[in-house]
């Protein structure tokens, strides 16, 4: 359930100066919201449960974003119990009204066994600092230089650019480039919408097709998901919220979906601390 992109034909929405904007904001439109999943595998339809969250910080124009998603019941009494949370810090670009990524974190947890990967996009340095723990407790760190002309997404913060428009409208039968860099060496991800007629055939194959309006497929870091492949396809509304994934050869299930079962905008906000570690770096 994370991803999202550029797309090919169209690198750049036109950008609108602060104070003209004539249509809601990116602040405006998902400050505070709240997507709600649940999480099934082949023939049980609970297996687990996902949260997202969009919240303000203690510091002015950084926001946390997360996606937090633990297994329930006998399987995941299993399993020792599992929890995948990713975690975004960003700044929001007023002029440019979009999120930038500053600190991107990715926990997983099985019992007591904990791995860790971070990445710091250090605008003063331009440099992005790869750090990955294992569960021995070992770090292994890569940096690699930033690049003046290229845009740097984490998957939080591309999920929320993406769904308000900064890289075009939703086209069927459209590859989007997805400036996804959350592991050293990555090459730009690609997003297809597919086309009326795939579609279509897809959609045949759903019980509930209530806001399945395109179909998707894409590929992420198959590790970040725990999945052989690292394949995602799904469905999106008509306002670009996902309202269905389906992760491909997930590790001990085979494919993994999760459908969406609520949607809100938590008002007032809740302020999070910015860790002092991350602070350093603003």
């Amino acid at each position: 359930m994370c991803g999202w992109g550029l797309m090919l034909a169209r690198p750049f929405a036109p950008i609108r100066a602060a104070g003209v904007r004539s249509d809601p904001g990116l602040l405006e439109k998902y400050l505070g919201e709240e997507l709600r999943y649940q999480i099934g595998y082949g023939l049980l339809d609970h297996v687990g449960d996902a949260k997202t969250g969009f919240m303000p910080t203690d510091v002015s124009d950084i926001y946390k974003i997360s996606l937090e998603g633990h297994g329930v019941g006998f399987i995941n009494f299993f399993l020792g119990g599992v929890t995948y949370t990713y975690t975004s810090f960003c700044r929001y670009l007023s002029d440019q009204d979009r999120l930038h990524p500053v600190y991107f974190e990715l926990k997983k947890q099985r019992g007591t066994t904990q791995s860790l990967r971070s990445i710091r996009y250090n605008y003063k340095t331009r440099e992005i600092i790869y750090q990955q723990t294992t569960p021995a407790g070992k770090a292994l760190i890569t940096t690699e230089s930033m690049a003046a002309d290229r845009i740097y997404e984490d998957y939080l913060t591309l999920f929320y650019n993406f769904r308000h428009g900064r890289y075009g409208s939703l086209v069927r039968n459209r590859p989007y480039k997805l400036p996804l860099y959350v592991k050293a060496q990555m090459q730009p991800v690609t997003l297809h919408i597919a086309d009326i007629e795939t579609e279509d055939r897809f959609r045949r194959r759903e019980g509930n097709q209530t806001g399945k309006d395109y179909f998707i497929r894409f590929q992420i870091n198959p590790e970040d998901v725990s999945s052989g492949s690292g394949e995602i396809k799904g469905w999106l509304s008509s306002d670009a919220t996902p309202v269905k994934g389906t992760i491909e050869d997930v590790v001990f299930f085979g494919d993994l979906w999760g459908d969406l079962i609520e949607k809100q905008i938590l008002r007032p906000h809740r302020r999070v601390r910015v860790p002092a570690g991350i602070k350093a770096m603003l």
